[in-house]
Order: C-alpha cells, then sequence, then structure tokens
C-alpha cells in the first residue's frame, strides 16, 4: 500500500500540513518507507491528478477542499484518512494509520471533516 500525506517540510518526522492544496511537501510511505517529496502543483485538483500518476492506495489529511475530495471520491478507489485538527507528525499519524484509529472519510462524514474553499 502506497499512502500520501500532505507535509510541511522535507526534514524527517515533518508535521502534517494542514492545507492539502498548498502543501509544498507530501510524503509517501509504503513497504514502511518514507520518500518526500516536493509537490510543484497548485491547487487541490491538480494535486490529486499528480496523486493519481504516483499511484497511491490512501491519503492521510487534516483539511481538504470539497472540490479535490469529490474528485478523489469520482475517480478513484483511494482512501481518504483524517488525522484531525491537532498539530501532529509523521511518525505519530502512521501510528494511528497502522493501529487503525484514523477517521476514514467518505459520503456519510464528509461534510463535517470536508471544507468549501
Amino acid at each position: 500500500m502506497k499512502i500520501a500525506i500532505p507535509v510541511k517540510t522535507d526534514k524527517e518526522n515533518p508535521i502534517l500540513s494542514p492545507l492539502f492544496g498548498k502543501a509544498k511537501w507530501f510524503a509517501f510511505v509504503e513497504e514502511g518507507k518514507v520518500k518526500i517529496e516536493r509537490n510543484e502543483e497548485q491547487g487541490g485538483v491538480r494535486v490529486v491528478d499528480w496523486l493519481f500518476e504516483k499511484g497511491i492506495d490512501a491519503l492521510i489529511i487534516s483539511h481538504m477542499g470539497n472540490s479535490p475530495y469529490t474528485y478523489i471520491k469520482e475517480g478513484s478507489d483511494i482512501s481518504i484518512f483524517y488525522a484531525g485538527e491537532e498539530r501532529i507528525s509523521l511518525e505519530e499519524v502512521m501510528k494511528k494509520f497502522e493501529d487503525e484509529t484514523l477517521v476514514i472519510v467518505d459520503d456519510s462524514n464528509s461534510a463535517k471533516i470536508i471544507r468549501n474553499h
């Protein structure tokens, strides 16, 4: 499974970026290995296209607009997980993912989590 997470920096154990479409960096976690790549795209839907190209299976977010959420849901089977509002590091969020304590975002709860930007 390949997981994408928007992060604030390319340093070791970065903090999750609060804004999905404007995140300057994304961490990609696959088989326990972390690779951080610069996000050259601007705007949520363009970032989603980039993530589609990367072949991700899951996405962990703090905030996301309605347009990228809808685009993901209509164009893929990528699972979206909500990391919450609090400041959280990559290591902490991956522990929650492994413990299955992150909230999966779907149509039953998206109105509370996804923002109209």
